[in-house]
């Protein structure tokens, strides 16, 4: 099914790429419905050339922008719109709930979702989305192209926040680092995205089937993984080609990690590069461990259009895979293997649990080698799905925070992004028949939560039927 790509918000189905060096995302709350719901009008209107306007998912004509921005609305900010209670009601238990609250291991005395954010990552210590925060109501976020082009559209945003009396609870800044497209912990980042059924653009093959469209955006009538439709009793008018985000600022420990790579480095015998590498799946440049699993420069090299033409099993349709079910190659444990098994062996449906990532980092770069400075730095962005508690929760909650999604992972959680027990938690090593695996300990927590919210990010049409709601207790409402 063809996607009506204009009635999507920019950078869910084709992300911005390096075209915008940096970012900012406003946390904001509102104080009156009406005025609110005219902001959202206003943005809708693309004529001032003021950089004003949500950007779609069309492409671009006339030259590239400067800037593009888009805007999220989490449960509570849709109830402070005046969306009625009906229709807030059919939204989904963990949207309505949020992270901070999904975050918890019980609630009322009974089992929860638990996130992994305990301990440094607690809600209470959140800077955003967490329960002694402000409530968030809307997320609005600003690509740009230079400060310069950022500076001016903030002015102009907040005296847009002013005159529609939404507070501005925080910012939060991105910006890409020397080598564009790589992270903090000194990985290129944003190689695997999924092909997005009935999508366009710049979509690299990755032997694995398309994603559902239905796994992305919600109602007009797209099919997910399983047979149905995220949408549920949405009305259209709202749920059409809308989709969630997990908006998350997640800390990376870089001095940690570094130290790690040089200790279990020394501890196993071998490059420090190497256990980066058996840690993520990819050495450092982004070449996969299965495709290459003894140097991050093999002859022949592999080219940018095959980074992530791979799979860990053998398939018939695919002559010259390799099978790499005992993880010699690739660590069944490492970041990119557990969260993405592609035609490996996983609990639930295979292929069904995949996200669109749009994050940027945040923060100074750490050079190699040099002493923690204990400055804040990380990534803050959008995981997008169709369904939160479906994809994203079982992807932390399952995937990373637990053991039991495949084999050969048992008594560890995911290395990167996983929650560490206090003593540290351990890596698995898999060494040819006959000698012992490597096992190694005292893994720290590497990356924590530093604030997080759920959102809505409705289609250009979704906005339109916001902007337009009757005044709550008048005819329609």
């Amino acid at each position: 099914m063809s996607i009506k790509v204009e009635d999507v918000q920019g950078n869910v189905l084709n992300g911005y790429g390096f075209h915008f060096d940096r970012a900012r995302h406003f946390a904001l709350g509102v104080g009156d419905g009406g005025a609110a719901r005219a902001f959202v009008a206003a943005l809708l209107d693309g004529g001032r050339g003021d950089g004003l306007a949500v950007t779609s998912g069309a492409r671009w004509s006339g030259g590239k922008p400067t800037s593009c921005l888009n805007l999220g609305f989490t449960w509570r900010g849709l109830k402070a719109l005046g969306v009625p209670d009906d229709v807030l009601a059919a939204f989904p238990v963990a949207f309505r709930e949020g992270p901070a609250i999904r975050a918890r291991t019980s609630v009322n005395g009974e089992r929860h979702v638990g996130l992994g954010d305990v301990r440094e990552s607690d809600p209470k210590r959140w800077a955003m989305g967490g329960p002694d925060n402000p409530e968030v109501h809307m997320v609005v976020t600003v690509h740009a192209r230079g400060e310069d082009r950022l500076r001016e559209v903030s002015a102009c945003l907040r005296k847009a926040f002013v005159l529609h009396r939404l507070r501005e609870q925080s910012h939060h800044d991105a910006r890409t680092l020397s080598k564009p497209g790589w992270v903090h912990f000194g990985y290129r980042d944003g190689i695997a995205q999924p092909r997005i059924a009935g999508g366009h653009g710049k979509q690299l093959e990755d032997l694995q089937p398309e994603m559902p469209t239905g796994d992305l955006l919600l109602g007009c009538d797209y099919v997910n993984s399983f047979r149905g439709n995220f949408a549920g009793d949405l009305p259209a008018p709202l749920a059409d080609n809308a989709t969630y985000g997990a908006f998350r600022i997640l800390y990376q420990d870089v001095a940690a990690f570094e130290r790690l790579l040089w200790t279990w480095g020394r501890t196993a015998g071998i490059p420090p590069k190497t256990v980066a590498a058996k840690l993520m799946g990819r050495w450092q440049n982004g070449v996969p461990l299965v495709l290459s699993p003894e140097t991050d420069e093999p002859e022949p090299r592999v080219p940018e259009s095959a980074l992530d033409a791979f799979d860990y099993v053998a398939r018939e349709d695919h002559p010259g895979g390799h099978d790499d079910g005992d993880g010699l190659r690739c660590p069944i444990g490492a970041h990119v293997r557990r969260l993405n098994p592609r035609s490996g062996r996983v609990m639930g449906v295979a292929h069904s649990r995949r996200l669109i990532r749009r994050n940027m980092p945040y923060g100074p770069e750490l050079k190699a080698g040099a002493p923690d400075d204990g400055v804040d730095r990380g990534i803050v962005g959008y995981f997008l799905c169709g369904d939160l508690e479906a994809q994203w929760e079982v992807i932390q909650r399952i995937y990373a925070n637990d053991d039991i999604a495949t084999y050969g992972i048992r008594g560890t959680r995911e290395p990167i992004g996983g929650t560490q027990s206090q003593e540290g938690g351990r890596f698995r090593i898999p060494t040819p028949e006959g000698d012992e695996d490597i096992v190694l300990g005292g893994l720290p927590t590497l990356v924590q939560t530093r604030g997080s919210v759920y959102c809505l990010l409705p289609g250009i049409g979704g906005l339109g039927y916001l902007a337009s709601l009757p005044e709550p207790g008048r005819a329609g409402a």
